[in-house]
Protein backbone atom coordinates (compact mmCIF):
# COMPACT_ATOMS: atom_id res chain seq x y z
CA UNK A 1 0.00 0.00 0.00
CA UNK A 2 1.57 3.00 -1.31
CA UNK A 3 -1.02 5.59 -1.79
CA UNK A 4 -1.01 8.13 1.33
CA UNK A 5 -4.72 8.81 1.29
CA UNK A 6 -5.45 5.20 1.94
CA UNK A 7 -2.40 5.09 4.92
CA UNK A 8 -4.22 7.75 6.22
CA UNK A 9 -7.39 6.28 6.03
CA UNK A 10 -6.27 3.27 8.17
CA UNK A 11 -4.00 5.08 10.57
CA UNK A 12 -7.43 6.71 11.54
CA UNK A 13 -9.87 4.05 11.35
CA UNK A 14 -11.21 2.63 14.37
CA UNK A 15 -10.04 -1.20 14.49
CA UNK A 16 -10.13 -0.67 18.08
CA UNK A 17 -12.87 -3.54 18.88
CA UNK A 18 -11.54 -6.47 16.54
CA UNK A 19 -7.88 -5.86 17.03
CA UNK A 20 -8.47 -5.38 21.06
CA UNK A 21 -10.33 -8.92 20.47
CA UNK A 22 -7.19 -10.46 18.81
CA UNK A 23 -5.01 -9.43 21.14
CA UNK A 24 -7.06 -10.91 23.65
CA UNK A 25 -6.93 -14.09 22.36
CA UNK A 26 -3.33 -13.99 21.76
CA UNK A 27 -2.29 -13.53 25.14
CA UNK A 28 -5.17 -15.88 26.42
CA UNK A 29 -3.81 -18.88 23.96
CA UNK A 30 0.10 -17.97 25.24
CA UNK A 31 -0.33 -17.81 28.73
CA UNK A 32 1.45 -15.72 31.49
CA UNK A 33 4.26 -17.49 31.41
CA UNK A 34 4.85 -16.70 27.59
CA UNK A 35 7.52 -13.50 27.85
CA UNK A 36 8.86 -13.46 24.41
CA UNK A 37 11.60 -11.80 23.77
CA UNK A 38 11.54 -10.86 20.18
CA UNK A 39 8.50 -10.57 18.09
CA UNK A 40 7.77 -10.16 14.48
CA UNK A 41 4.74 -8.29 13.39
CA UNK A 42 4.39 -9.15 9.55
CA UNK A 43 2.54 -6.98 7.43
CA UNK A 44 2.74 -4.02 10.21
CA UNK A 45 0.51 -1.64 8.46
CA UNK A 46 0.12 1.72 10.48
CA UNK A 47 0.81 0.51 13.94
CA UNK A 48 -2.44 -0.17 15.58
CA UNK A 49 -1.74 -3.65 15.87
CA UNK A 50 1.90 -3.35 16.60
CA UNK A 51 1.64 -0.90 19.81
CA UNK A 52 -0.96 -3.09 20.85
CA UNK A 53 1.70 -6.10 21.01
CA UNK A 54 4.12 -3.73 22.75
CA UNK A 55 1.82 -3.30 24.89
CA UNK A 56 1.15 -6.92 25.93
CA UNK A 57 4.74 -7.59 25.84
CA UNK A 58 6.45 -4.29 26.99
CA UNK A 59 9.55 -6.11 27.64
CA UNK A 60 9.98 -7.70 24.43
CA UNK A 61 11.61 -6.04 20.95
CA UNK A 62 9.47 -6.22 17.99
CA UNK A 63 10.17 -6.13 14.72
CA UNK A 64 7.51 -4.40 12.29
CA UNK A 65 8.50 -5.46 8.83
CA UNK A 66 6.00 -4.28 6.20
CA UNK A 67 6.25 -3.48 2.59
CA UNK A 68 4.87 0.22 2.43
CA UNK A 69 7.01 3.09 3.22
CA UNK A 70 3.66 5.15 3.79
CA UNK A 71 2.25 2.63 6.36
CA UNK A 72 5.55 2.11 8.33
CA UNK A 73 5.76 5.93 8.72
CA UNK A 74 2.69 5.96 10.18
CA UNK A 75 3.03 3.14 12.33
CA UNK A 76 6.64 5.36 13.81
CA UNK A 77 4.59 8.27 14.14
CA UNK A 78 2.49 6.40 16.37
CA UNK A 79 4.95 5.65 18.69
CA UNK A 80 6.27 8.69 18.94
CA UNK A 81 2.82 10.28 20.19
CA UNK A 82 2.14 7.42 22.48
CA UNK A 83 5.46 6.75 23.70
CA UNK A 84 6.88 3.12 23.97
CA UNK A 85 8.12 0.89 27.33
CA UNK A 86 11.84 -1.03 27.71
CA UNK A 87 11.65 -3.20 24.61
CA UNK A 88 13.01 -1.63 21.46
CA UNK A 89 11.06 -1.55 18.12
CA UNK A 90 12.37 -2.03 14.75
CA UNK A 91 11.16 -0.98 11.54
CA UNK A 92 11.67 -2.89 8.39
CA UNK A 93 10.84 -1.63 4.62
CA UNK A 94 11.03 -4.83 2.45
CA UNK A 95 9.52 -7.19 0.57
CA UNK A 96 8.17 -10.67 1.95
CA UNK A 97 10.34 -12.66 -1.01
CA UNK A 98 13.25 -10.71 -0.38
CA UNK A 99 12.67 -10.34 3.44
CA UNK A 100 15.42 -13.11 5.73
CA UNK A 101 15.33 -12.40 9.04
CA UNK A 102 19.14 -12.10 11.01
CA UNK A 103 17.52 -14.37 13.83
CA UNK A 104 14.33 -16.15 14.43
CA UNK A 105 11.20 -15.07 16.76
CA UNK A 106 9.69 -16.49 19.53
CA UNK A 107 6.52 -14.99 18.35
CA UNK A 108 5.66 -14.53 14.82
CA UNK A 109 2.65 -12.19 14.49
CA UNK A 110 1.00 -11.60 11.43
CA UNK A 111 -2.97 -9.64 10.91
CA UNK A 112 -4.81 -8.63 7.60
CA UNK A 113 -1.71 -10.03 5.53
CA UNK A 114 -2.34 -13.17 3.80
CA UNK A 115 -5.48 -11.39 1.80
CA UNK A 116 -3.70 -8.89 -0.01
CA UNK A 117 -0.71 -11.47 -1.45
CA UNK A 118 -0.43 -12.47 -5.37
CA UNK A 119 1.23 -15.63 -3.75
CA UNK A 120 -0.01 -17.17 -0.39
CA UNK A 121 3.13 -19.44 -0.19
CA UNK A 122 5.35 -15.94 -0.19
CA UNK A 123 3.44 -15.48 3.57
CA UNK A 124 3.99 -19.08 4.96
CA UNK A 125 7.52 -18.97 3.78
CA UNK A 126 8.23 -16.16 5.44
CA UNK A 127 6.47 -17.54 8.60
CA UNK A 128 8.98 -20.85 7.82
CA UNK A 129 11.82 -18.45 8.01
CA UNK A 130 11.14 -16.70 10.96
CA UNK A 131 10.60 -19.24 13.53
CA UNK A 132 12.76 -22.24 15.10
CA UNK A 133 11.29 -25.23 16.94
CA UNK A 134 10.11 -23.01 20.27
CA UNK A 135 8.23 -19.98 17.96
CA UNK A 136 4.99 -19.64 18.37
CA UNK A 137 2.59 -18.49 15.62
CA UNK A 138 -0.45 -16.40 15.25
CA UNK A 139 -1.95 -15.44 12.21
CA UNK A 140 -5.33 -13.30 11.82
CA UNK A 141 -7.23 -12.44 8.68
CA UNK A 142 -10.64 -12.05 7.10
CA UNK A 143 -11.96 -14.96 5.48
CA UNK A 144 -14.83 -14.72 2.26
CA UNK A 145 -18.23 -14.21 2.87
CA UNK A 146 -20.70 -16.74 0.55
CA UNK A 147 -22.03 -13.62 -1.61
CA UNK A 148 -21.31 -10.31 -2.67
CA UNK A 149 -24.83 -9.36 -0.79
CA UNK A 150 -23.14 -10.46 2.70
CA UNK A 151 -20.10 -9.04 1.69
CA UNK A 152 -21.99 -5.70 1.59
CA UNK A 153 -24.24 -6.37 4.74
CA UNK A 154 -20.40 -6.43 6.31
CA UNK A 155 -19.29 -3.54 5.30
CA UNK A 156 -22.07 -1.19 6.41
CA UNK A 157 -21.58 -3.28 9.43
CA UNK A 158 -18.72 -2.21 10.21
CA UNK A 159 -17.34 0.55 8.06
CA UNK A 160 -20.16 2.26 7.94
CA UNK A 161 -18.74 5.68 9.40
CA UNK A 162 -15.35 5.40 7.80
CA UNK A 163 -14.42 6.99 5.02
CA UNK A 164 -15.46 5.74 1.37
CA UNK A 165 -11.37 4.88 0.30
CA UNK A 166 -11.52 2.35 3.87
CA UNK A 167 -15.14 0.80 3.01
CA UNK A 168 -14.08 -0.01 -0.97
CA UNK A 169 -10.59 -1.04 0.79
CA UNK A 170 -12.78 -3.31 3.12
CA UNK A 171 -15.20 -4.60 0.22
CA UNK A 172 -12.25 -5.59 -2.07
CA UNK A 173 -10.71 -7.16 0.88
CA UNK A 174 -13.36 -9.63 2.02
CA UNK A 175 -13.57 -10.61 -1.72
CA UNK A 176 -9.84 -11.15 -1.99
CA UNK A 177 -10.06 -13.12 1.06
CA UNK A 178 -9.38 -16.91 1.28
CA UNK A 179 -12.17 -19.71 3.33
CA UNK A 180 -11.07 -21.34 6.31
CA UNK A 181 -11.32 -24.23 4.00
CA UNK A 182 -8.50 -23.17 1.42
CA UNK A 183 -6.10 -22.17 4.29
CA UNK A 184 -6.37 -25.34 5.89
CA UNK A 185 -4.93 -26.81 2.15
CA UNK A 186 -2.42 -24.47 2.45
CA UNK A 187 -1.18 -26.09 5.86
CA UNK A 188 -1.75 -28.97 4.11
CA UNK A 189 0.29 -28.23 1.32
CA UNK A 190 3.25 -27.44 3.63
CA UNK A 191 3.24 -30.03 5.91
CA UNK A 192 1.93 -27.64 8.25
CA UNK A 193 -1.41 -29.16 9.56
CA UNK A 194 -0.01 -30.86 12.51
CA UNK A 195 1.88 -27.57 13.51
CA UNK A 196 -0.69 -25.19 13.34
CA UNK A 197 -4.53 -24.95 14.22
CA UNK A 198 -7.29 -22.65 12.54
CA UNK A 199 -10.13 -21.62 14.27
CA UNK A 200 -13.31 -18.72 13.18
CA UNK A 201 -13.63 -16.63 16.03
CA UNK A 202 -16.26 -14.08 14.35
CA UNK A 203 -18.47 -13.17 11.25
CA UNK A 204 -15.47 -12.00 9.02
CA UNK A 205 -12.01 -13.83 11.16
CA UNK A 206 -10.44 -16.46 11.43
CA UNK A 207 -6.97 -17.36 13.46
CA UNK A 208 -3.85 -19.49 12.69
CA UNK A 209 -1.92 -20.79 15.73
CA UNK A 210 0.46 -23.03 16.87
CA UNK A 211 -0.52 -25.94 18.46
CA UNK A 212 1.99 -26.09 21.14
CA UNK A 213 -0.08 -24.09 23.95
CA UNK A 214 2.50 -22.58 25.88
Amino acid sequence: MTDSNQADAYANADFSEAHSSIIRTLVDLTGSRFVPKRILDLGAGSGDMTYRLHTAFPSADIYAVDGSEEMLSRNQKLFQEKGKAAGEIHWELTTLQTWIPEQPFDLIFSNSLLHHLADPFDFWGAVQRATYEESFIFVSDLFRPESFQEAEFLVNQYSGNEPDVLKKDFYNSLLAAYRIEEVESMLIRLKLDQKLKIDKISDRHWICYSRNVL
